[in-house]
């Protein structure tokens, strides 16, 4: 196991003239539990809606009079661990997370604006065709816009979002938690800002975890592969495996190969923890133990992407590790194989996007630590191994990672 430091890479903003692109919704449905409806209800498009390029709330939108479209920022609180504002526009007044609207990356920068009464959402148009807008897991509308309001939420209740779109053959994905405000008046307002913060500070510390597993008590090189792999224990050998599920635990479970990397709210230093397991080879008529290593960690790495700012991070690692009785590298090799990239706020808001080969199982997990051993957990990604074969990246198309909300 190792620590390691991260090295601040600066990304420059550039600032353009927004322009408001909205988008309004039709159907309404019936009231579930939580007090929302599982549409959104026919409205005005949205108004507040931010600009993807410049990062900023405001402009006039089109077909509005002036009094109506213009958007201004009332107040801005620059928290320790999130970005919000008070904005007004026509006499109306919402709570708006701005703490992604900064991202150095412009396809991270959606947002939420909030009265009483409605939410509205923007994303960047990443040139989909359709972008498919879903509120606490319920599908609630399709729209070539990119943005939405929606009008069938609560005051004072929590909202997840999540918004898909496919746009030049790759899949993105924005998941958002919107604070409903209780009332809209300005002092109302600035508590809910005071929530948010307070909500997203409360967090010191996230890890993500990345295991690779053999969910067989034994496993056997295919046949297909035995020939041709180079591996040194191949027909009449057998493998242990580490015979258990899926676990959400942070540490404990055995695994061929996993990462366990930290990111801290308060302080710049990551940590990254790499490991392989014990590959034990068995006579498979005997049952004798014949010869047994561990994989090189040289290939599993977990760095950060971003300055340290104490709200946001986004994250990078790979996964790959190769049969400690197989070629290390050349069209032989074989081995487990993958890799994603992170946008980790603190408020526990994230994005994961990346590929695996699809052997062995896998999982993923975001644990929010609060204060020492308590913290929340998610699951990211779990995936059952489709075929030893899986491990020899030309026998098998690469698996996907996508997940986003909270954690």
């Amino acid at each position: 196991m190792q620590g390691k430091r991260s090295v601040p890479r600066v990304l420059a903003v550039t600032a353009i003239p927004a322009v408001l692109l909205a988008s309004s919704l039709t159907s309404a449905s019936a009231q579930v539990a939580d007090g929302s409806s599982t549409a959104a209800s026919t409205g005005k498009a949205a108004v507040f809606v931010l600009d993807a390029d410049s990062g900023r709330f405001g402009g006039a939108k089109p077909g509005l009079a002036a009094s109506v479209a213009r958007v201004a920022p009332v107040r801005t609180y620059i928290g320790k661990a999130t970005d919000t504002q008070i904005l007004a526009a026509g006499g109306q007044k919402v709570v708006a997370d701005i703490t992604l609207a900064s991202s150095p990356v412009k396809a991270e920068r959606a947002a939420w604006a909030a009265s009483s009464r409605f939410v509205d959402l923007s994303w960047p148009d990443l040139g989909a065709a359709r972008y498919t807008v879903y509120r606490n897991g319920v599908r609630i509308a399709d729209t070539p816009g990119h943005s939405l309001r929606d009008t069938g939420v609560a005051a004072g209740r929590q909202v997840d979002y999540r918004i898909t779109g496919e746009a030049g053959g790759l899949g993105h994905t924005w998941g958002l938690t919107a604070t409903v405000p209780r009332s809209d008046d300005t002092a109302t307002l600035a508590r809910t800002a005071q929530q948010i913060e307070a909500k997203a500070k409360s967090y010191v510390k996230t890890t993500v975890v990345w295991r690779s597993f053999i969910r067989q008590k034994w496993a056997t090189v295919p046949s297909k592969l035995g020939s041709v792999s180079g591996c040194k224990y191949t027909k009449g050998y057998k493998y242990a495996g580490d015979n258990h599920g899926f676990s959400s635990k942070v540490t404990g479970p055995s695994f061929r190969a996993g990462l366990r990397g930290i990111v801290y709210w308060k302080k710049s230093p990551y940590e990254l923890f790499p490991e392989t397991g014990w590959t034990k080879v068995y006579n498979a008529k005997t049952g004798k133990l014949v010869d047994k290593r561990k994989a090189s960690t040289k290939g599993i790495d977990f760095r950060t992407k971003t300055r340290f700012d104490g709200k946001t991070r986004a994250v990078h690692a790979q996964i790959e590790a190769t049969d400690p009785f197989c070629p290390t590298s050349g069209p032989k090799r074989a081995g487990i194989g993958a890799f994603y990239d992170a946008r980790l706020a603190r408020n526990g808001d994230f994005y994961v996007s990346g590929k695996y080969r699809k052997a062995p199982d896998h999982e993923m997990y975001l644990y929010g630590y609060t204060s020492g051993d308590k913290h929340s957990t998610k699951a990211v990604h779990q995936s059952r191994m489709s075929s030893l074969l899986c491990l020899s990246q030309p026998m098998c198309e690469l698996g996907t990672i996508g997940n986003n909300g909270g954690y």
